[in-house]
């Protein structure tokens, strides 16, 4: 618990400082946020094949425990 909670707050507070810089840079908080969707939307066009790869992954998964209990939860 103490190490999920650690990465929430190392994220909440990268993201505060990034926003910060923006806004300090640019001037207004609607730009600064434009700026981080645009960087948010880069991000997520170069992750986006391992996104399907653990997709397929979790799908794996979820077939082999349904194969495993065979439809089953008790098992």
């Amino acid at each position: 618990m103490r190490i999920l909670g650690a990465l929430v707050v190392i994220v909440a507070v990268g993201f505060i400082a990034f926003m910060g810089f923006y806004w300090m840079r640019d001037g207004s908080l609607e730009s600064a946020g434009r700026q981080m969707d645009e960087n948010l939307e880069g991000i997520d066009r170069t992750t986006e094949p391992l996104q399907e790869s653990l997709g397929e992954v979790g799908d794996g998964i979820k077939e082999t425990v349904d194969n495993a209990t065979d439809g089953n939860d008790g098992t």
